[in-house]
């Protein structure tokens, strides 16, 4: 019996380990049946889910969700209109809701204020650091969300009741409204707050925003009194000297531009390429192309901060001067310098050789350009045909047109085809001007009043009375307005054509039914027209109706009075008359009034 109960002894010892993990796994396995039908008995968990419900989120209170305080319960949807008036009149309670609901709610923070002074809120009565965070709280968000009236009307609350202007708050509406670019807004709160003799601005950012929205809402007349108030807070930063420099460009004040440049350069300022290419414009606006000259070898002295933009702002100025050579000579040395010509470039010398009537010239350029593989458009082939209809090679003009078809990235555009139909007009190629009117509406292009001008004055040579007749009618219909200019052409058309009743009647009847305000030259261009087919009475009849209109200048008298003497026409009566009387009547004046 006892070797048994040994033997038993030693099999338990030797299974302790065995036998103590099963008894742990035997109380776990209870515990969680326990435990799990507990959580199934629990309403919202339905018996035999076999899932855990996930735990509510539990969140600390910070500083975007604070515990409610008495009366905050569900403030998103807090209806001012059923505010307790005394709790509008407490300035905690107040100035905890709208601190709240300027984050998300700007429009109900507004109200919500605006309903507290209504209640009778005192805002004199307040604490200073109530005051100070109702104030900044409304201001910055009203102007966040773009109404910096609502801003504005804040402050002025704050000074009706005797409470000064907070430089801090100050500083925090001029930042917001530029960066919101409410740079108008930002110099009428400036405005308001400068009305408070006693505020004093020491913020040099401050000062920096002013300069920058007085440049953008081109209010020149301040930019230079910012600019000695930002020094005195502090050093300019590169950029409130570029909004120096740009205001001094704006205002072609070229010398002050130059100015800056230095002040920059005492100061140790970086001038980057931007800045040196506004001065440089502005010399070049100003005509001082000798100043812009050295302008670019103190670039290129400074450490080569000179790009494509800043020669081609020279280049323009020098072709504008019709110094073509030297211009020619900046576009060597930018290329001598590593710099790739851009379209900009070869357009400026296109039109500078053009304009210098140097059509070879501006070939050469164009074929360089094409060798070179720039990437040619449709003012660079217009510019082109521009110089051969100029120089009236008109086949040229019309071959560079028929090359700018084959390209399929451009097509000619209004400007290309009114170039060509004036030099086909102008050569007498009446037929091939029309046709390029053709082809101009079939590339849905609609003639605009130069094209039609210019195909009116085209039928003058040969008197093609029906075809200006047709054009013009088309013109009428296709909305397009007749100026001074088409009624002067078609008054040379119709002396040409000795169609006086037709010119006479188209001052008196046709002018007036386009609302066309007549000018005196009309009259007298008209005028001259008949007295030179010895036309008297048409002629004194056209000058009645400048009178009706208004009074003839004395050059105008005297070169009438002129043609009727050099044509032995003194007896036309009327005309003679009444122009010698008004020549008389004007040199007295301007006798008497030498006098």
């Amino acid at each position: 019996m006892e070797s048994v109960i040994e033997l038993a002894y030693e099999g338990l010892y030797m299974l302790r380990i065995e036998l103590a993990f099963l008894l742990v796994f035997g109380f776990l396995w209870v515990a969680g049946r326990v435990l799990g039908t507990e959580k199934r008995s629990q309403p919202g968990n339905p018996k035999g889910s076999g899932r855990k419900a996930a735990p509510a989120p539990q969140r600390r209170p910070g500083l975007t969700q604070r515990r409610p305080a008495s009366g905050d319960e569900g403030l998103p949807n807090l209806s001012v209109t059923t505010v307790d008036p005394k709790k509008l009149q407490n300035p905690t309670w107040l100035v905890a809701q709208v601190t709240q609901l300027c984050r998300s709610q700007v429009q109900k923070a507004l109200e919500l204020y605006k309903a507290a002074l209504k209640a009778g809120l005192q805002l004199e009565e307040m604490l200073a650091e109530e005051s100070q965070q109702l104030s900044t709280s409304l201001v910055t968000a009203a102007i966040r969300v773009g109404q910096a009236e609502d801003a504005l009307c804040v402050m002025k609350d704050l000074r009706r009741v005797g409470l000064a202007t907070d430089p801090a708050l100050l500083a925090s509406a001029t930042k917001l409204c530029t960066s919101k670019q409410l740079f108008a807004d930002c110099l009428i709160i400036y405005d308001f707050a400068c009305q408070d003799t006693n505020l004093t601005i020491q913020d040099k950012s401050v000062w920096s925003c002013l300069l920058f929205c007085a440049v953008e809402t081109k209010g020149f007349g301040r930019c230079a009194f910012f600019f000695e108030r930002l020094k005195a807070c502090g050093a300019p930063s590169p950029k409130d000297f570029g909004n120096m420099v740009r205001f001094a460009s704006s205002t072609g004040n070229w010398r002050l531009a130059l100015s800056l440049i230095d002040e920059m350069h005492k100061a140790k300022v970086e001038v980057d390429s931007v800045v040196y290419n506004t001065v440089l414009a502005a010399c070049v606006s100003a005509e001082q192309l000798d100043k812009a000259r050295q302008l670019l070898d103190d670039m290129v002295a400074a450490g080569g901060v000179t790009d494509v933009i800043t020669y081609n702002t020279l280049a323009k100025g020098y072709a504008k001067a019709g110094c073509m050579d030297t211009c020619f000579e900046l576009y060597k040395l930018m290329r001598s310098r590593g710099l790739t010509p851009s379209q900009v470039t070869y357009g400026i010398l296109l039109d500078g050789f053009i304009n210098d009537n140097e059509v070879e010239k501006a070939v050469e350029i164009f074929e360089t350009m094409r060798a070179e593989g720039c990437q040619m458009n449709t003012v660079l082939y217009t510019t082109l045909i521009k110089g051969f209809a100029r120089a009236g090679q008109v086949d040229q003009a019309v071959k560079i047109y028929e090359e700018m078809q084959k390209e399929r990235s451009m097509q000619p555009d209004v400007i290309t085809f009114s170039i060509l139909i004036k030099a086909n007009c102008d050569v007498g190629r009446l037929e091939e001007a029309l046709k390029m009117l053709l082809a101009m509406k079939e590339a849905g292009l609609k003639p605009d009043e130069v094209v039609f001008n210019n195909l009116l004055g085209g039928c003058i040579n040969d008197c093609k009375m029906d075809l200006a007749k047709d054009l013009y009618r088309e013109m009428l219909a296709s909305s397009v307005k007749p100026s001074v200019a088409t009624f002067s052409i078609l008054i040379r058309l119709y002396a040409q054509c000795k169609r006086w009743d037709d010119a006479v009647d188209l001052l008196r009847k046709e002018l007036p039914a386009q609302r066309v305000v007549p000018e005196p030259r009309l009259y007298g261009q008209l005028a001259q027209c008949c007295l030179r087919d010895r036309q008297g009475r048409r002629a004194t009849e056209v000058y009645t109706m400048l009178t009706e209109h208004s009074t003839p200048t004395a050059a105008m008298n005297s070169t009438l009075l002129g043609m009727c003497a050099k044509l032995n026409m003194l007896d036309t009566g009327p005309l003679a008359t009444r122009a010698s009387g008004f020549r008389l009547l004007t040199h007295s004046g301007e006798s008497m009034h030498s006098a």
